[in-house]
């Protein structure tokens, strides 16, 4: 949506929103999803309504604001309580006074979202789409190469968008092929060692974008302090990588999506144990640490498993197959 939020909060709270995204930003949250900005954006002008002289929030402005959810949604209502119960915190931690914390007892949503896993000829004609990419300038060579290294990336480690933008040059060691994502969803950091494969795209793209200042290693082309922009990455697999590639949006219009790429890194790893003759339930600790999760319950409701080993599992007597995935953004 936006690199930056220094312009979209207002009033008091102005100062303390921009702190708070920049802070949620760095744990590697995608605090840029249009759903997640407004529900920030809107708490600002709630909070603002009241014209306080100093940032507080008592416990009337907080019941106000949860009472407010009439006629919503229960997943819009779960956003929102988390929402304010996490700035809350926030402030809390900022050691701002007069602060009332909303009570951890949310909502409940019972999640029923299926996230879309890529067949294998389908990776191949996405890889296909983004080597075809037309060059017809040193910019576009450089975007084409881009995007070539970033989608393998994604499917071949599974990490998450936002920790692959966030890297700095100092995380890729090329030499012992490891990536250090520090600070992660939920403030998970971990090693991830990556093939030869990939190895060979993050040096090329490493060697061929000449980097003397930068922080980043998938800089902005417009300032080596700033990461690229994520709707524009976002905007780029859907419009153009994805027509390229012949691959449709789903009817309801919730997929495929670039997160979907994680999803397939995981289920794909799972069909090659399963295929190896690991034990997947064994296996699911060593998936779970790779993939930044807090716990293995993230992990089995993370992954979809596929359906020509559904039965064989089953029958094994685990109880990874749930239908439920959790967070579609976990």
């Amino acid at each position: 949506m936006m690199n930056e939020s220094r312009n979209i909060f207002s009033g008091v709270y102005k100062t303390v929103f921009d702190d708070y995204v920049e802070y949620k930003k760095s744990l590697g949250y995608n605090i840029y999803d249009r759903r997640r900005l407004n529900v920030l954006i809107n708490l600002n002008r709630f909070l603002n309504s009241y014209n306080p002289s100093d940032v507080i929030l008592t416990e009337g402005m907080v019941y106000d604001y949860i009472n407010q959810s009439s006629g919503l949604s229960v997943s819009t209502i779960h956003i929102k309580e988390s929402c304010i119960r996490q700035f809350g915190i926030y402030l809390h931690n900022m050691n701002y006074k007069d602060i009332f914390i909303y009570p951890e007892n949310l909502v409940k949503v019972e999640s029923s979202f299926i996230p879309y896993v890529f067949t294998k000829d389908e990776i191949s004609r996405i890889f296909k789409a983004t080597d075809e990419m037309k060059e017809n300038s040193e910019s576009s060579k450089k975007i084409k190469l881009f995007y070539q290294t970033l989608i393998r990336l994604l499917y071949g480690t599974g990490m998450r968008i936002s920790e692959i933008l966030n890297l700095k040059i100092n995380d890729v060691d090329l030499i012992n092929k490891v990536i250090t994502v520090n600070n992660g969803k939920e403030n998970v950091s971990r090693l991830i060692p990556f093939n030869n494969s990939i190895y060979y795209w993050m040096k090329k793209y490493y060697d061929a974008i000449a980097r003397f200042h930068g922080t980043y290693f998938f800089e902005s082309p417009y300032n080596s302090n700033k990461t690229r922009c994520e709707s524009s990455v976002y905007s780029m697999f859907q419009k153009r990588i994805l027509v390229e590639a012949g691959i449709k949006r789903k009817p309801d219009n919730t997929g495929p999506r670039l997160h979907d790429l994680r999803h397939t890194f995981a289920c794909h790893c799972l069909d090659k144990m399963i295929k190896d003759g690991k034990d997947p339930y064994c296996a699911l600790p060593y998936l779970s640490t790779y993939l930044g999760h807090k716990g293995i319950e993230s992990t089995e409701k993370y992954l979809r498993l596929t359906e020509e080993h559904f039965k064989e599992i089953t029958d094994a007597g685990h109880y990874i197959y749930e239908e439920s995935l959790g967070d579609d953004y976990e």
